[in-house]
């Protein structure tokens, strides 16, 4: 599996629509209240009192605070040089076709590989933590737990499915993967 096809797409969808959650909704875990406007404010008290989501109650944990500051200083650059580079993407040249060795920014190899892996293992590593606090709050019932993990599932879900993307696959838009046919098996046991 790579970026390609649906997966592309979902990719796509996922990180530009976090742009502006990041920036609206967990940036008001961040950034001082009076940043922002009344109406963002309430939304964001109306949603952690109606799904009693602890973690962006006001005032936030310190620790919280420095999780959503990783995901604006670094993760918040990272999709807007997602979104671009996932909608410059041209189709995918065959595997087998001769390339040049050197690496575009726009391509699946090199630097966009690479920022793929940190943002993701990054990203999971900090939804460890969140999702803990989440799963073993005694204050919410078994069905606030689910509803609450699954608004925060996906924020985990996209990014370790990213990293083995780019785990098993050189580059991240070729048509196949490592598992997804195509190639040798010689190609394919280079990669372990």
């Amino acid at each position: 599996m790579t970026l390609s096809g649906n997966t592309r797409l979902a990719f796509l969808i996922f990180f530009a629509s976090h742009i502006p959650i990041t920036l609206m909704v967990d940036g008001q875990a961040f950034f001082p209240r009076s940043w922002y406007p009344q109406a963002l404010i309430d939304v964001v008290d109306w949603y952690a009192a109606t799904f009693k989501d602890k973690l962006m109650s006001y005032p936030r944990e310190t620790w919280f605070t420095s999780m959503i500051s990783i995901e604006i200083f670094f993760q918040l650059p990272f999709f807007f040089v997602a979104v671009y580079t996932l909608l410059q993407q041209k189709q995918p040249q065959p595997s087998n076709q001769a390339k040049d060795d050197k690496s575009s920014d726009n391509d699946g190899k090199g630097h966009f590989r690479s920022l793929c892996l940190i943002y993701g293992a990054s990203t999971a590593t900090t939804l460890i933590p969140i999702l803990s606090c989440v799963a073993f709050d005694p204050d919410t019932t078994f069905s606030e737990k689910g509803i609450l993990l699954g608004f925060y599932l996906p924020y985990l879900i996209f990014p370790v499915w990213l990293v083995w993307i780019a785990f098993w696959n050189e580059d991240v838009f070729a048509e196949t993967g490592v598992f997804g046919g195509g190639g040798t098996g010689k190609d394919k046991a280079k990669m372990f």
